[in-house]
């Protein structure tokens, strides 16, 4: 993910609207449920993972 792109979930988050991503590292898929400096939170099934932006798309 883009610099660009962070902002952008970043804003997004912000105003309630959920983002989907994919961690292309860990091969999952997840929910953008908040941000924090250059990671990102996000709901994977059941539990919330932190995972860098630069590992997703």
């Amino acid at each position: 993910m883009s610099t660009e792109e962070l902002i952008n979930v970043c804003q997004a988050v912000k105003h309630g609207d959920m983002r989907q991503v994919t961690n292309h590292k860990l091969g999952k898929e997840g929910i953008v449920v908040d941000v924090t400096e250059d990671k990102l939170v996000v709901r994977v099934e059941n539990a919330s993972e932190i995972w860098a932006y630069e590992d997703c798309k």
